[in-house]
């Protein structure tokens, strides 16, 4: 899964570039994200786990009786199941490797299954299926494919807002110069990764929010 949703993109897929893959929503308590390969990036595993307890606790109260009143309190509706596309996606030179890359999806089967809220906004999602992303390092012509096939989650902590959290593993994300604290990487996370997505007047930032096991930077493979 990507999420590499940048302001010309489309709806996110898992890389992120996309989506996250393993069972992301099983980790205990709130601890604090391990530095992956001993690097000092900056991540805040708290935040991802408040957002995902508030979510379960969002889902729980939709499905427990109205009380003594015997009306409906409101919650969660859905799932509606659709079927994301993964558009191509191009970098220029400096904007996220310090060379131009272009992507292609070979192999595009995702599904979105999306809950809403009374208003009829999105809370919560989960996106699974295969996805396999070919990218190619336009000044040498060097091209790596990645299987980016899993499941992850869209969490949206103020519905109604243009923000919402990809998690998951195996899934990708492009952080562009813009972006804080981590930019210029094009990271492949094999272990667990979240990032906060904005959509704003200007365009879309990423924020790295978590970071663990085993990654890989694109820029740095495609650079050798």
């Amino acid at each position: 899964m990507r999420d590499e949703r940048t302001a010309d993109e489309g709806t996110p897929g898992p890389v992120a570039g996309g989506r996250g893959r393993r069972g992301y929503g099983a980790r205990r308590g709130c601890v604090p994200v391990r530095r992956a390969r001993g690097r000092a990036t900056a991540v805040a595993g708290c935040a991802v786990m408040a957002l995902l307890c508030a979510s379960v606790a969002a889902r729980a109260a939709s499905e427990s009786p109205a009380g003594d009143s015997g009306r409906a309190t409101g919650g969660w509706h859905g799932p509606v199941v659709t079927r994301p596309g993964q558009p191509e996606i191009d970098y220029p030179r400096g904007e996220v490797c310090p060379f131009p890359t272009h992507a292609t999806f070979p192999v595009v089967d995702m599904v979105q299954k999306t809950w809403t809220n009374d208003a009829g906004d999105p809370v919560y999602a989960v996106i699974s299926g295969p996805l396999v992303m070919k990218v190619t390092n336009e000044d040498t012509g060097k091209t790596v494919r990645r299987d980016l096939s899993g499941t992850g989650t869209l969490t949206y902590p103020e519905p109604g807002s243009d923000t919402h959290v990809l998690s998951g593993g195996d899934w990708g994300v492009g952080l562009h110069t813009t972006d804080r604290p981590v930019h210029n990487k094009w990271l492949i996370s094999r272990g667990f990764m979240a990032v906060r997505i904005t959509e704003g007047p200007h365009g879309t930032s990423r924020q790295l929010l978590a970071l663990e096991g085993r990654y890989e930077d694109l820029c740095k493979t495609l650079a050798k």
